[in-house]
């Protein structure tokens, strides 16, 4: 129930034009088991951590670390810190707040 809360709050304070947040369409891989996901070809929101916990109301995000934020669904989202701040056409590293490891790429292809 947190979790959609914390979503629908960061939902509805991204699209206030005061928040630094940039949108964009990216290819995000998560990794498995054995190798990586295929690529999905989403929608997400690029977001510094300092903009991220004024929108959840938390001090849960590194202010100076730069996060993506994919909505899957009602109340499903992805929060994921990358390694590096800046989103490249190759897969940057990052985790999610369930320790899941990513690749996110500003890549047009994604396979």
């Amino acid at each position: 129930m947190f979790r959609l809360i914390a979503a629908l709050a960061l939902f509805l304070f991204i699209v206030n034009v005061t928040i630094a947040a940039e949108k964009q369409i990216v290819c995000a891989k998560y990794r498995k088991d054995y190798g990586w996901s295929s690529g999905y070809r989403v929608e997400a929101t690029i977001i510094k951590g300092v903009e991220l916990n004024k929108a959840t109301v938390t001090f849960n995000y590194k202010p100076i670390s730069t996060y993506v934020v994919i909505f899957w669904d009602k109340g499903q989202a992805s929060i994921i810190e990358l390694d590096f701040p800046i989103l490249t056409g190759v897969g940057q590293p990052g985790e999610d707040q369930k320790g899941r490891k990513w690749k996110i790429s500003k890549s047009s292809i994604c396979f």
